[in-house]
């Protein structure tokens, strides 16, 4: 009788099986990282974004009053180079630049878009009654922020919430929010 080399068809059902059994279980375990990976790149742009809106805001509004030698800044409304509207939803304010003599900037949070706006023109002051020149600096489709105010004594304090949309963390937590506040310093008012 011949002796035959090679694996019967059993032994090959059994070994493809197996091997079948564990690609499956690496292509879960691959995929569980992807998710995790894509969840903490989007917590990370999140966070991101709140942090340069809130630094820049706050660069800004600390120049208010600001004046190159021989140049005259317009006062806002209220007597002041920085002047808090809208219930505190809004700020205007002024300061001269290296190239311009006199710029105007403002902040305002529109609670019906859930959006951040900025305001920076050379042709006069914002109006916080409404949207005309202003610009949309924040994205709806990742950060959706629920509130901006601005409160004005002899510092600018600007509190800040804000959460994630479509971010859902490995541990299944669906709801990421921030609040922050700041206080600016104005010296130039």
């Amino acid at each position: 009788m011949k002796t035959q080399k090679g694996y019967t068809l059993v032994e090959l059902m059994v070994g493809m099986t197996i091997g079948m059994v564990v690609l499956a279980g690496a292509g879960v375990f691959f995929s569980s990282v992807l998710s995790a990976n894509s969840a903490g790149t989007k917590q990370q742009q999140f966070e991101q974004a709140i942090q340069i809106l809130m630094s820049s805001m706050t660069a800004e509004i600390r120049r208010a009053g600001y004046a190159n030698v021989g140049v005259t800044l317009t006062k806002q409304a209220n007597g002041s180079y920085y002047y808090v509207q809208g219930g505190g939803s809004c700020i205007t304010f002024s300061h001269s630049t290296p190239t311009d003599s006199e710029r105007f900037y403002g902040y305002k949070f529109d609670p019906a878009t859930k959006l951040v706006y900025a305001y920076d023109s050379t042709a006069g002051n914002a109006s916080c009654a409404n949207l005309t020149g202003w610009t949309a600096v924040t994205d709806t489709s990742y950060i959706q922020v629920t509130s901006l105010s601005f409160a004005a004594a002899q510092v600018v304090t600007i509190t800040f919430a804000a959460s994630a949309v479509g971010l859902t963390l490995t541990d299944g937590t669906t709801s990421v929010k921030r609040n922050m506040t700041t206080t600016v310093q104005i010296r130039n008012s």
